[in-house]
């Protein structure tokens, strides 16, 4: 089952490809489905078309989505086992 952090990867992976690649991109197409959908076979193709960069340009877009990933704060506080929603520690 795709969580929350899934969904929000292959958000953050689209934004990024969006950013960086030709409008008409397959990896495009395929992240923003992943997010979309959630279906485990949409997943894998969005990893797949991933893996099948060149490997340059796949680091830059992992490192760009990482970036962006590990500075949302919503994102990070999504992990943590027990965190309420409010964000109250108490």
């Amino acid at each position: 089952m795709l969580g929350s952090f899934d969904t929000r990867f292959f958000q953050t992976l689209a934004a990024v490809a969006a950013a960086t690649l030709d409008a008409d991109a397959p990896v495009l197409a395929l992240a923003r489905t992943a997010s979309r959908t959630g279906d485990p076979d949409d997943l894998r193709a969005a990893r797949q078309g991933l893996e099948a960069l060149p490997a340059e340009q796949r680091d830059r877009l992992m490192a760009e989505t990482h970036r962006r990933l590990a500075s949302d704060l919503s994102a990070i506080w999504d992990q943590l086992p027990g965190a309420r929603p409010d964000g109250c520690s108490n």
